[in-house]
């Protein structure tokens, strides 16, 4: 056979005895140990096109298929993550930029017009598509102290392919910074809250520090998708602010429309 280049290339077969069959004529006939041979070969070629796919592609190629006998159940619920493989430093720069894209998009949502920190939490959620090993090298990361495995567990949802992981406040900010990244520069808006008697409309108030307090991960096997929903509030608040009180009283007092403050 002659390819486009018009170099020669000989198709074969080579059988268990070492003798080769032409493939490039007709066989006419088939014993067993062409049979044993051509199966051989079907496995080694199928290998070669499962390394060649893409990595998003046979990332759903193998979720599709069946998980083998031997693979360790779910961990229980309310159990800890499983601790990863120690990483490269090529993994490790990897898994820190991801990380900094993260906490980069949170720092985002919590400058926001629509995120005014009156003094309650807020919520803000963030989506990403991540790879099955890079959710995992992100989120089930050191000695399994960080984030607690909700689904898949034996007695909720075994067969899942969501995964959702809870994180207390310490967890989450424990997760961002061993990452790398920078807790400090959380910054959000202070605003007033409106109404009281003399229904004042919400002001500006200015700049503030956040901090994290709570962190819920979902991650979809299938899509790929994950999303991040956090609840973040203004460090040291412990109630709301009413009017331009705030100004000139701060917290804990009586404003200017005589309302109370926790």
């Amino acid at each position: 056979m002659t390819n486009a280049a018009g170099n020669k290339r000989k198709r074969t077969l080579t059988l268990a005895n070492g003798d080769d069959v032409d493939l490039t004529v007709k066989i006419s006939t088939c014993d067993e140990d062409i049979v044993e041979a051509m199966r051989l070969r079907i496995i080694e070629l199928e290998d070669q096109v499962a390394e060649a796919l893409p990595a998003a592609k046979r990332q759903k190629t193998n979720a599709g298929k069946a998980q083998p006998v031997s693979e360790a159940p779910p961990a229980a619920s309310g159990s800890k993550t499983a601790a990863a493989p120690a990483m490269s430093k090529a993994d490790e720069k990897k898994l820190k930029a991801q990380i900094k894209k993260l906490f980069d998009g949170l720092k985002k949502q919590c400058k926001s017009a629509d995120c005014k920190f009156q003094g309650s939490r807020k919520s803000v959620k963030l989506d990403e598509v991540l790879e099955k090993d890079e959710f995992d090298a992100i989120f089930k990361t050191g000695d399994g102290e960080l984030g607690t495995l909700i689904q898949p567990t034996p007695t909720n949802k075994p067969t899942s392919t969501v995964t959702i992981i809870e994180y207390s406040g310490a967890d989450a900010r424990d997760l961002l910074t061993n990452g790398g990244a920078n807790l400090g520069q959380l910054k959000g808006t202070r605003w007033s809250i409106g109404g009281g008697r003399s229904f004042r409309k919400s002001e500006k108030l200015g700049a503030c520090d956040v901090e994290i307090d709570f962190l819920e991960v979902q991650y979809s096997r299938n899509t790929m998708k994950c999303t991040l929903k956090f609840e973040v509030s203004e460090v040291g608040t412990c109630g709301a602010v009413y009017g331009a009180s705030h100004k000139s009283r701060g917290f804990g007092g009586f404003g200017m429309n005589r309302g109370f403050f926790f």
